[in-house]
């Protein structure tokens, strides 16, 4: 890398940085955003946006050069590798504070099926779209790959926006920025929904008592509302110092285990590629990475060393690569190809909230024992948001967090990501037969479903006793 070229990397960080800081601005300043809970990262983008060159074009207010937005648009997806490969470090080694320790299970199982049943549905319902539309209105040629975006915009959220990009890029597929284009806006729709629809439900169960620690959504905490802390003795620490300074700092070790990883998926799928190994050389550096680092997260545990390890720590650093790549990803929407699909798009996200209404909100209200409604509106923010979104709408229901719902959820939530990811691959192989993708995850929907069911009614009343 060129002197210049550095140069260019630090301005372009140095804009999303100042979008990312107006944003926080914004959200402490205006209702509007505090009351849907709208991500700093996430005003700050649109930001860029609206008064960017995209849509103002020669007018723009913030007059950001063509070439720093085609970089806008590369960044989600080389961020996607860290912000995947972190997600097993961690995660069983017994030593982690906060909702994903503990031992009660009694509940994950059917979270996880739920969660991973709604994901493989909406996964199905995009797909659906597609073949209805490619047959309905052939002249909007509409890409193979349209359909991903409602299950990783919904249940993965703006930062796996960047997960399609990444995946079709490497693929060498010409669409796929419009692709990542879509999945933001899936992702934006998501969030906005799941608050909004959140808080309905959340009042329509009030009135039918059907929340047994209810808080009043005009009472939530104002920092939470505004996005910061005043008082200095109510700031959370971030995390456990589990190295020393004077070797490494603590932050420093988490990102180098991160980064190592990811190094490794590079070099290890490069090695494959020169050498022509078959389907193993076409397996993403993402895959390999969770893969690896599964590996080294056992390791850790293995030598007794989980004690070097905070899971507080990571998600900290991890947030931070998500927060900078939904700033860019949504400075740099390529607005007018999007807007191309704004009628099979409408129609998707439609039946998308449709969907996650009838499987969480509904079936999940029939299968859960304790605490129905907390645990199908966690699921409910989840899966049309993040898991944050989730968090949110159960903290209404359960401001102290007495009951054991965010332990479950949590758990299931990480399991659920694993898998996910996983199951992913076979869906990109299948790309360019809709036929047989929409049965691959109407089969995996359906199959998580029922066995839901089956756990609910065989195992689940028998352990509660």
């Amino acid at each position: 890398m060129t002197s210049a070229l550095f140069m260019q990397l630090v301005q372009e960080i140095s804009i999303l940085g100042g979008l990312l800081v107006v944003g926080v601005f914004l959200r402490a300043r205006i209702k509007f955003f505090q009351n849907l809970f709208l991500p700093a990262s996430v005003i700050g983008g649109f930001i860029g946006l609206v008064l960017g060159p995209i849509l103002l074009k020669n007018h723009a207010v913030l007059p950001i050069p063509e070439s720093f937005l085609r970089d806008f648009s590369l960044i989600p997806g080389i961020l996607i590798l860290p912000i995947i490969a972190s997600v097993p470090l961690g995660l069983g080694l017994g030593v982690q504070e906060g909702p994903i320790a503990g031992k009660k299970k009694n509940h994950v199982v059917p979270m996880f099926l739920l969660g991973t049943g709604c994901a493989f549905g909406l996964f199905a319902l995009g797909f659906a779209t597609k073949i209805v539309f490619s047959w309905w209105m052939p002249e909007l040629q509409i890409y193979p790959a349209f359909g991903m975006e409602l299950a990783l915009g919904f249940f993965g959220g703006h930062g796996t926006a960047g997960l399609i990009g990444n995946i079709l890029q490497k693929l060498n597929l010409p669409y796929w920025e419009v692709a990542q284009g879509v999945a933001v806006t899936s992702a934006t729709v998501g969030l906005v929904c799941g608050i909004v629809f959140g808080m309905i439900f959340i009042n329509i169960a009030a009135r039918k008592n059907q929340i047994k620690n209810l808080t009043n959504p005009d009472d939530l905490p104002e920092e939470m509302r505004k996005g910061y802390q005043t008082r200095i003795d109510k700031q959370v620490l971030t995390c456990r110092e589990t190295t020393h300074s004077s070797s490494v700092d603590s932050l420093a070790f988490h990102v180098a285990i991160i980064f190592m990883v990811c190094g490794i998926s590079y070099v290890l799928v490069g090695f494959l590629k020169a050498h022509h190994i078959p389907l193993l050389s076409n397996i993403a550096e993402w895959a390999y990475a969770i893969a690896i680092m599964l590996f080294v997260n056992w390791m850790f545990k293995r030598l007794n060393l989980s004690f070097l390890i905070d899971l507080k720590i990571k998600t900290k650093f991890t947030s931070l690569l998500v927060d900078f790549s939904i700033v860019a990803a949504i400075a740099s929407l390529p607005v007018e190809a999007v807007l191309k699909y704004a009628i099979p798009m409408s129609v998707m996200f439609v039946l998308g909230l449709g969907l996650v209404y009838l499987i969480i909100m509904v079936l999940g209200m029939h299968l859960f024992q304790d605490y129905k409604f907390e645990r199908a509106i966690a699921l409910f923010g989840q899966s049309t948001g993040v898991i944050m979104t989730g968090i949110l709408l159960l903290r209404i229901c359960d401001s102290d967090m007495e009951t054991p719902v965010l332990k479950d959820f949590s758990i299931s939530y990480a399991l659920a990501t694993m898998l996910c990811y996983a199951l992913l691959l076979p869906v990109i192989k299948l790309l360019p037969n809709s036929g047989a993708i929409f049965c691959l995850t109407l089969g995996v929907c359906t199959f998580c479903l029922v066995a839901a069911v089956i756990h609910s009614k065989f195992f689940l009343k028998e352990s509660m006793g």
